[in-house]
């Protein structure tokens, strides 16, 4: 009786190794167990013909195996990069190994190549894509900064033709006051323009081109007396945005408000400074939300943990309150 029990029990576990090893040879994987010396226990298809591919030979050792996998570079056509293997056909393996032990207290080595062909070429699709947008955000933040420094050329400009404007119209004033040997108020204020576009552009060759000292000329160039109370900023950057409002401020001014003054005003305390701008021109009609220059200078103000109010009435009045940089440092 005991005969037959043992007869089924090999009928049985042949079947089910027969079952394993169909199941691995079907397999898309590489699937290689290598014993505690280190022979080959079970070893699929796929796996002999990857190693033949790596080593022009078969599969007779896990040794082997470990041998093939460090000899890969570029002279053996096979390209490592880390655990993953290009081959020269183009198509990519992942490869991974692990301890196995079975319920009988045997320890063999489960070694694993996995198709990633598609993953890795869509990964590398990605770094393509990732290093063109990159290329393309720089490109986009280099023509961001021409055209903002296009821009404030064009106000540039702008003031400057005004400044024309006004000679013309002291020349045209002059002209009448030749001939007819009378100087009306209107040919006065157009003569007082004129001598004052005269030592603008006088005082412009002459100009130090630091950014305050810039910014209070190119302000007289549009007709807009600037007046500061209190000391600038030392940090650089700080005082770099504090002429960005102003310069905003001042081409606001010139444009909305008809101003001829511009009244800038900067506080400092204890890990912050305050800055405040106004004008003598006509206030607004209505409160707006920032648009434009004002959102942008908004938008860096709080991106340095700092905050811009903006009063509408009875006149218009920019405030900005920065943290000092060196508080934040520390």
């Amino acid at each position: 009786m005991w005969i037959g029990e043992a007869a089924e029990r090999i009928r049985h576990q042949y079947a089910l190794r027969t079952a394993v090893k169909e199941a691995l040879d079907t397999l898309p994987a590489a699937v290689c167990y290598f014993n505690s010396s280190g022979s080959v226990k079970l070893c699929n298809p796929v796996m002999y013909r990857l190693f033949r591919k790596m080593a022009q030979s078969d599969l007779q050792s896990y040794q082997e195996l470990k041998s093939a996998l460090d000899g890969c570079d570029s002279s053996t056509g096979i390209v490592r990069d880390g655990n993953v293997f290009l081959f020269p056909d183009g198509s990519v393996w992942k490869y991974s190994e692990a301890p196995v032990k079975t319920e009988y207290g045997k320890i063999y080595i489960e070694t694993v190549f996995i198709d990633v062909t598609e993953l890795y070429e869509r990964r590398q699709e990605l770094k393509r894509q990732s290093k063109e947008l990159k290329k393309m955000y720089e490109e986009l933040k280099n023509l961001s900064d021409h055209m903002k420094e296009a821009a404030r050329e064009q106000e540039i400009l702008n003031m400057k033709s005004r400044l024309h404007d006004q000679m013309n119209l002291g020349v045209t004033a002059i002209r009448q006051m030749l001939r007819s040997g009378t100087a009306s108020s209107e040919n006065s204020a157009a003569v007082v323009q004129f001598r004052r576009a005269i030592q603008v552009l006088q005082e412009e060759n002459s100009c130090p081109q630091d950014g305050l000292t810039e910014f209070i000329h190119d302000a007289a160039v549009s007709g807009i007396h600037v007046k500061i109370t209190g000391q600038m900023p030392k940090e650089r950057e700080t005082l770099e945005l504090f002429l960005k409002i102003m310069r905003e401020a001042c081409v606001n001014a010139a444009r909305h408000a008809d101003a001829t003054k511009l009244f800038v005003e900067v506080e400092h305390g204890q890990g912050w400074h305050m800055f405040r701008v106004t004008n003598d021109g006509k206030p607004p009609e209505e409160a707006a939300a920032p648009r434009g220059g004002l959102a942008d200078l908004e938008r860096l103000v709080v991106k340095e943990d700092g905050r811009m109010e903006i009063c509408w009435h009875p006149s218009f009045v920019l405030t900005v309150r920065l943290p000092d940089s060196d508080a934040v440092g520390s």
